[in-house]
């Protein structure tokens, strides 16, 4: 299931990564290294540019309907436009960061 508006606010993500309450899953951090990011602080510095414009769906997990995931769409600094899927529980959980 997709719905258009985010299920989760841009500003409470960008600040519980601020406040360093994030992980990175490995498919996720090689991803970054495809991209150019030295390292999971690069890849969540990235997340802190986001824009509300930069946001593309939510939808829900495979492996349960009632868990969304947002999808941003951002410029990276390589000028490849980069995919970011991602959950907020207690922390922010980047699920996919790779090139769209």
């Amino acid at each position: 299931m997709d719905k258009s508006k985010p299920h989760y606010e841009l500003d409470k993500v960008k600040s519980l990564i601020r406040a360093g309450q994030y992980r990175i899953t490995r498919v996720a951090s090689e991803g970054g290294d495809k991209l150019g990011f030295k390292n999971t602080q690069e890849i969540a510095e990235f997340v802190l540019t986001l824009k509300r414009t930069d946001f593309y769906k939510s939808m829900t997990s495979n492996m349960n309907h009632k868990e969304w995931q947002d999808v941003y769409h951002g410029d990276g600094p390589t000028k490849k436009v980069v995919y970011l899927k991602f959950i907020v529980t207690n922390d922010v959980l980047i699920l996919s960061f790779k090139e769209k």
